[in-house]
């Protein structure tokens, strides 16, 4: 497929159709790299000011339903932007915190674990923690490697897919970056979890879902929204994706938020 850039005017002036014709909005943000421009230190990598503004700005209007999905923990997601009529995504979607329900939903209850599972579990944590190059995030029921090299992630993922086939983990790649967390959830499903407790709990039908997302990860999510809007922030990476449209970068995710938030 043509992906086709977003902020040209042609493109821009039938997104803005498109939102003009449905009554409620379901937006879905990834973080890192789409509404954050990438920092070596993770704690650092807040999201644009002006992408802040008008989150906050688009929150305010009852046609507009925003969710953040991330692969960083909850917790963490909720510290690094602070919205307050918003749902969260952490973990792929492993975690869910809805803005209107009380405490955190794991929406996917993996397999049992099985003692081999377990063992490669805790040596890949073991190995990894020892290796220069390596930072390993430890998120409970998973991990996140961050690797320095794309050369040296590339080889460190193979050894891994190896390892845990058939077994209760996936193993899943971003830039920089390699998971291995329990199998059978992604981003794809989450969205769609989600959307089923906005329409349900919220009582609404007509609705267009937006997603906007940088990463690998994100192509889950580009796959189940069929009849939305579909969103890729190329960063410095090619156009191999599902999307129909791209950005280049999160300052362009700001200045269609802008428009977005113009038009609420």
């Amino acid at each position: 497929m043509n992906k086709k850039y977003v902020l040209d005017e042609p493109n821009l002036n039938k997104i803005k159709s498109s939102l003009a014709r449905v009554e409620n909005i379901l937006l879905f943000l990834d973080y890192d790299g789409t509404l954050a421009p990438f920092k070596v230190d993770p704690l650092s990598a807040f999201a644009l000011p002006e992408i802040e503004i008008d989150l906050k700005k688009l929150e305010k209007n009852q046609k507009y339903h925003v969710t953040l999905v991330s692969g960083r923990q909850l917790s963490e997601l909720k510290k690094m932007i602070a919205l307050n009529r918003c749902h969260y995504a952490g973990s792929h979607g492993l975690e869910i915190e809805m803005s209107f329900t009380e405490g955190v939903i794991y929406p996917h209850q993996s397999k049992e674990f099985d003692v081999l599972s377990r063992k490669n579990y805790q040596k890949s944590r073991e190995k990894y923690s020892k290796l220069d190059g390596v930072r390993v995030e430890d998120k409970g029921f998973g991990l996140a490697l961050h690797f320095e090299s794309e050369n040296e992630q590339s080889a460190e993922e193979k050894k891994l897919q190896a390892l845990f086939e058939n077994t209760a983990y996936q193993v899943l790649s971003g830039r920089k970056l390699v998971e291995i967390r329990p199998e059978g959830w992604d981003k794809g499903k989450a969205v769609n979890y989600i959307s089923d407790q906005i329409k349900k709990n919220l009582d609404i039908d007509n609705i267009l879902r937006i997603y906007i997302g940088d990463d690998r990860t994100d192509e889950d999510a580009f796959e189940v929204i069929k009849d939305g809007i579909t969103i890729y922030v190329q960063n410095e990476d090619d156009l191999n994706t599902k999307a129909e449209y791209y950005l280049r970068n999160p300052e362009d995710t700001a200045e269609l938020l802008k428009v977005i938030a113009g038009e609420s």
